[in-house]
Order: C-alpha cells, then structure tokens, then sequence
C-alpha cells in the first residue's frame, strides 16, 4: 500500500474518531487491511503533523496542527508538482497536469488537502488530472501556484 493512501486513512481516522493512542492507529488501520507498525504511525504522525489535544473528559486525542497546516499542505503539493507532472496546460477555467503513469491521483489527493476557495475540485485517472476551477481567474491563480518553483 502506498504511503499516500495510508496517510489519507490515517487522516479520516483522526478527523472521524477520538484516537487517543499509536497503538490504537495500528489496530484500526489493521482492522482496515493495512498491515502497519507502530514505527510506522510514527513517521506517519511527524509528517503530518499530528499533535495530541486535550478532551474535556481529561483524555488526549490525535489531532492537526491548526496553524501552519495550509502551507505544509502547499509545499507536499508543489514538491509532488515538480517531481511527477510533465506538462500542465489550462483551458477557461479548467487545468490539465499530465503526470508519470501512476502518479495523477497522488496529485488529485494533495489538492484535495490544500482547500482552495478556488478551485471546484478535481478529477484524476492514471496520468492525467483534470481541475475545475471556478472562474477563468480563479484557473489562473491557481495554475500560477501550482507552477512555482519554490515555496
């Protein structure tokens, strides 16, 4: 299984539930499927800036790091942007990446993380993602971020 993949489950679980421990992550991704270590759902945690909260009941849970999150999001995408897309082209409000085979959906979960206002949302295959924006400007703006070349 990809690292993308068990990172988004990963993700749903803390969003959906009140994980309070490593052990917990492994056991419900286990339950899932996903054969994972604690090691693992370390690295996991680190990467996506996971930090543990306080419930009114005196317990932790997993949570993310509210401040920060939407540029870290940003710099993921771009990175992944320049190693794997070989081409992008806009029509009106649509944008077209063609990627290496195999890596389109990698780009189509990264914008899905970075929730901009402009963007309508995405659809991916293989090498190609398709990306709806709202208006011919809003392509615009988010054609040029997603072709700079430094963050």
């Amino acid at each position: 299984m990809s690292k993308e993949r068990r990172q988004y489950f990963l993700k749903k679980l803390i969003t959906e539930q009140e994980v309070e421990t490593q052990e917990q992550l492994v056991m419900l991704l286990n339950e899932k499927g996903m054969d994972v270590t604690q090691a693992t759902i370390s690295r996991d945690i680190r990467e996506l800036n996971l930090v543990k909260v306080p419930l009114t009941s005196g317990k932790f849970k997993y949570s993310f790091i509210a401040e920060n999150n939407d540029h870290a999001q940003y710099k993921k995408l771009l990175k992944k942007t320049q190693e794997v897309v070989v081409k992008f082209d806009s029509v009106d409000n649509l944008i077209v990446l063609k990627t290496l085979p195999g890596n389109a959906h990698v780009i189509g979960v990264l914008l899905d993380n970075v929730n901009w206002d402009e963007m309508v949302g995405c659809v991916c295959g293989n090498d190609t993602c398709l990306i709806i924006a709202r208006t011919k400007e809003d392509a615009d703006i988010i054609y040029n971020r997603m072709t700079k070349t430094s963050f």
